[in-house]
């Protein structure tokens, strides 16, 4: 018997659950397209055009219900602005079904058939099966939302900062200082190491020559 089954539990707790699907209707409102499993977006496509719903009503009751649904937070009063001005323009003609599920492509022949190509065109972004479990995934998005893709900062390839370049003025002004400056005095130099005198002679042995005896000085004249 179906007893307590009105909702799928996606296998979380009931505030895990809850977190879940605000978070999902407030980046669904804020981005205009938002990529997930299709589980989850048919849990919260009820969710999120019963709040477009009471946006289109603009009631100050049906303002604090929006609240009281997504939460008090400053994320959250921003997306319930959002609904009550801009989506309340936006969906005036339309009696219901504000969003709609796009399925993706699960195979590569698919991708390649039904996805645009282009350079600047991401196709493993729209691949409708996920990596880690398999699991398919869907495009759910607003009817009529204006999807303006994110831009991308190009970063610069020389991160130091370059030296400004003198002008010729400065460079000339450098160049006479240089000129007129006195010049460094050099440091004085080491003297030099005498030189070491040279060895006397040797003395000649005297047995060797015998001296006359009237060259001998004997102190007479």
């Amino acid at each position: 018997m179906r007893h307590l089954s009105g909702y799928s539990t996606l296998s979380r707790h009931p505030e895990h659950r809850r977190a879940m699907m605000r978070n999902m209707v407030m980046n669904l409102v804020e981005h205009g397209r938002i990529r997930t499993t299709i589980q989850k977006a048919k849990a919260a496509k009820p969710i999120a055009e019963k709040l477009i719903t009471l946006g289109k009503s603009g009631s100050n009751h049906d303002r604090l219900q929006a609240i009281s649904e997504l939460g008090s937070t400053s994320a959250a009063k921003k997306t319930v602005k959002k609904i009550f001005s801009e989506l309340k323009e936006r969906f005036a003609a339309r009696t219901g079904g504000y969003t709609r599920i796009l399925r993706l492509p699960t195979t590569i022949r698919q991708a390649q058939a039904d996805l645009p190509r282009g350079q600047k065109f991401n196709r493993s972004k729209f691949y409708g099966t996920r990596l880690g479990d398999n699991s398919t995934l869907v495009l759910w998005e607003l009817c009529e939302a204006e999807v303006k893709p994110r831009e991308k900062k190009g970063k610069s390839k020389d991160t130091k900062p370059k030296a400004p370049k003198k002008s010729e003025p400065e460079h000339k002004e450098l160049i006479e200082a240089a000129k007129t400056a006195p010049a460094i005095a050099e440091a004085p130099k080491a003297a030099p190491k005498p030189k070491a005198a040279p060895a006397a002679p040797p003395a000649e042995d005297a047995g060797d020559k015998t001296i006359p005896a009237t060259k001998l000085d004997l102190g007479q004249k």
